[in-house]
C-alpha cells in the first residue's frame, strides 16, 4: 500500500471515528468528564506528534484524528492533519482540515494560513490562495514575501497587469528595491513590454546612483531587450569605476565578449579572476565556461585562458578542483605531460573519486607510458575491484612491464566477471598464457592456451603462441604442427605466422619445407632479426654452413644485443 493510500485510509477511518464517537455520545446518559477528555486529547496529541517526528505519518493521522475528536474546536489538530494529507499529496482532503485549523483559530495563527494558502494553490485555486495572501499582509503587513507570494500566483494564471499591481503595493509600502524593480522587469519582458522593463531598472539607477551595481543591471536590461549599443554606453562608464562587488567585472566582460573586444574582456576577467571578494565557484564557472566554449586555432585567447588558470593555482595551490581544471586546460592545449604532472598532484590528495583515477589512466594511454600506467592502474584495481576497464589497463600494462605474476593474479580475479564478454575474456586469457610461460609454469600456460581454443578453436593469436611454444620446448610437436598448419589456413600471409610454422617445420626437421615458409616471411621483411637468424638455422642443418653464416652475420648486424646469435657466429654451428 502506498503512502498516499495509507493515509487516505486513515482519512476515512478518522471520519469514522467521528461518525462513532457522535452515535455513543446520543446514548450516553452521563456527559464524559472533561477532565477525562482534557486528559485523553493531551495524551493522543503529544503521542501523535512523536510519531510525526519518527517519519510514522500513517500513526500519527490516527493519532491527531482522535486528538480532534476529543476536542472538535482545536484548531493544532485540524492544522497537522492538514500538513500530512498535504504532504501525501492528497490536496482535496487536506483542504478541509486546512479550513477547520483556519476556522477554529482564535489568534490569526500566520502558520496556519500559509498551509491554506499552499493546499489552495496546490489545488490550482489560486484565486482563494490570493486572498488568503491577502489576510496575512493584514496582518503583517511589513513581510514583503506576501507580495511577491501574490504575485507568483497571479503569474501562474498569466494575469501580469494585477502581478504588477501588487508589486506596485510592496514597492508604495517599502520603496524602490532592487529585488522589486527586478521581478517587475521580469514581468514586463513576458509581457512583451520591453520599454517597461528597461524603466523599471532606470527607476532602480534615478533612486540609487552611487550604486555601480545598478548601472550594470540597466545595461543588462538594455542587453535582454536587444538595445546593445545602449549598453555598451553604460558599460564603458562603468568599467573603470570601483565596483560594489566585484563580481560585477564578470558580467561587464561577459558583454564584451559577446561584441569581441576581448582585450578589455580578458583585462576585467582578470581584475574578478584576482579579487578575494569573488567566490572560487563563480571563478572557476567562468574559465569553464570560456574554456568550453573556445574554439580550436584561437591562440591568444587559448593563451590568456591559461594565465587566468595560473593566476588561479597561485590563489589556490591546494584547491583540487582549481588543479582539475589546469589540467583539463592542458589536455585542451595537448600537454598531456604537464597534464600527467597534474593528476600526480590530485591523486596524492584524493584517491576515492574513480572520474580522477579515469582521467589518469587515459593520460597514460595518450602517452604510451606504459610504467605509469601499470602504476595507476595497480592501485586502481585495489580501490575499485570490480571496474574492468582498471583491469584491462592493469593486465596490459603489467604483462608490458614483465610482471606477469601480476598478470595471472588479475585475470584469475577478473575472469568471473568478463567471460560474457568473449573477446575481452580470450584477450586475458591470451595475456596469462603468455604471463605462464614467461614464468617457465609452462604446464599452466599449456593450460590456459587449451581453455582459449576450447572457447575459441580458431583463435589465430593462442594457435600461433602455443605452437610457437610448444616448439621452443620439443614437446608435443605433432600437435604444434597441427596448430600451425590450420594457422596457415586461417592466415596464410601473416609474417609472424609463417615463421611460426617454418621454426615448427624446422622442429619435425623437415627443413625443406621450413625453408619455403621462412623464405615467404622474409620476401615481405627482409630485415627482421628473427627470420634471418631463423633461414640461418634452417640452412645449417641442411649442411649449407657458409649461407647459414651470412644469415646469422646479416640478423647480428640488425640486432646486435644477442649474444647467443653472436656465439653462434664466432663458434660456426647452433649452440645446443
Amino acid at each position: 500500500m502506498s503512502k498516499t493510500k495509507y493515509i487516505n485510509f486513515f482519512a476515512i477511518l478518522l471520519v469514522l471515528l467521528i461518525s462513532s464517537c457522535s452515535t455513543l455520545k446520543k446514548n450516553e446518559k452521563q456527559p464524559v468528564d472533561p477532565r477525562i477528555k482534557n486528559f485523553n486529547f493531551n495524551y493522543y496529541f503529544l503521542e501523535a506528534n512523536k510519531q510525526k517526528i519518527l517519519g510514522n505519518y500513517g500513526d500519527a493521522l490516527e493519532l491527531y484524528a482522535l486528538a480532534s475528536n476529543q476536542d472538535k474546536s482545536d484548531a493544532a489538530s485540524y492544522y497537522e492533519i492538514a500538513g500530512i494529507l498535504n504532504l501525501a499529496q492528497d490536496y482535496s482532503s487536506a483542504l478541509e482540515y486546512a479550513k477547520k485549523a483556519v476556522k477554529h483559530d482564535k489568534f490569526e495563527n500566520k502558520y496556519y494560513l500559509l498551509l491554506l494558502a499552499s493546499i489552495y494553490s496546490n489545488n490550482n485555486l489560486h484565486k482563494d490562495a490570493i486572498k488568503v495572501f491577502e489576510k496575512l499582509i493584514e496582518i503583517e503587513p511589513l513581510n514583503i514575501g506576501y507580495y511577491f507570494q501574490i504575485s507568483t500566483l497571479h503569474q501562474m494564471q498569466k494575469k501580469y497587469s494585477d502581478a504588477i499591481k501588487i508589486l506596485n503595493k510592496a514597492e508604495a509600502t517599502f520603496g524602490v528595491s532592487d529585488v522589486i524593480c527586478l521581478e517587475k522587469e521580469n514581468i514586463y519582458i513576458k509581457m512583451g513590454e520591453p520599454d517597461k522593463a528597461v524603466a523599471e531598472i532606470k527607476k532602480l539607477c534615478d533612486a540609487y546612483p552611487e550604486k555601480t551595481i545598478n548601472k550594470i543591471l540597466l545595461a543588462e536590461s538594455y542587453v535582454n531587450v536587444g538595445k546593445r549599443k545602449e549598453a555598451e554606453e553604460i558599460y564603458n562608464q562603468v568599467c573603470d569605476l570601483e565596483m560594489d562587488d566585484d563580481i560585477a567585472y564578470f558580467s561587464i566582460a561577459d558583454f564584451y565578449l559577446s561584441v569581441g573586444k576581448y582585450n578589455k574582456a580578458f583585462e576585467l576577467i582578470n581584475k574578478g579572476i584576482l579579487s578575494q571578494n569573488v567566490d572560487l565557484n563563480i571563478k572557476l564557472n567562468l574559465i569553464l565556461s570560456l574554456l568550453n566554449n573556445i574554439k580550436v586555432g584561437d591562440t591568444d585567447i587559448t593563451n590568456k585562458l591559461g594565465e587566468f588558470i595560473e593566476a588561479l593555482v597561485l590563489q589556490y595551490p591546494d584547491d583540487l578542483i582549481v588543479r582539475v581544471l589546469k589540467s583539463d586546460y592542458l589536455l585542451f592545449v595537448g600537454d598531456f605531460k604537464n597534464a600527467q604532472k597534474e593528476y600526480e598532484f590530485i591523486l596524492e590528495h584524493e584517491k576515492t573519486k574513480i572520474e580522477i583515477w579515469q582521467q589518469a589512466i587515459s593520460i597514460d594511454v595518450a602517452l604510451q607510458d606504459i610504467n605509469s600506467l601499470y602504476t595507476h592502474s595497480k592501485e586502481a584495481v585495489e580501490l575499485f575491484p570490480l571496474v574492468l576497464d582498471f583491469y584491462r589497463y592493469y593486465i596490459i600494462s603489467a604483462y608490458a612491464t614483465s610482471n606477469f605474476q601480476d598478470v595471472v593474479e588479475a585475470v584469475d580475479f577478473a575472469s568471473p566477471y568478463v567471460e560474457k564478454n568473449h573477446e575481452l575474456y580470450i584477450d586475458f586469457l591470451s595475456m596469462q598464457a603468455d604471463a605462464y610461460y614467461k614464468l617457465e609454469e609452462f604446464h599452466k600456460s599449456d593450460s590456459v592456451f587449451d581453455l582459449i581454443l576450447y572457447k575459441d578453436s580458431e583463435n589465430i593469436q593462442a594457435l600461433n603462441n602455443y605452437s610457437y611454444f610448444l616448439a621452443l620446448r620439443n614437446e608435443n610437436l605433432d600437435k604444434a604442427l597441427e596448430m600451425s598448419t590450420k594457422l596457415m589456413s586461417l592466415a596464410p600471409n601473416n609474417l609472424s605466422f609463417l615463421d611460426t610454422h617454418a621454426w615448427v617445420l624446422y622442429k619435425h626437421k623437415r627443413y625443406a619445407d621450413a625453408l619455403i615458409f621462412i623464405n615467404q616471411a622474409l620476401i615481405q621483411d627482409s630485415t627482421n632479426a628473427t627470420f634471418l637468424e631463423h633461414k640461418g638455422d634452417i640452412l645449417f642443418r641442411m649442411d649449407k654452413v657458409d649461407q647459414a653464416l651470412e644469415f646469422w652475420e646479416e640478423a647480428y648486424k640488425n640486432n646486435g644485443d644477442n649474444e647467443q646469435l653472436k656465439e653462434k657466429i664466432k663458434q660456426k654451428k647452433i649452440l645446443d
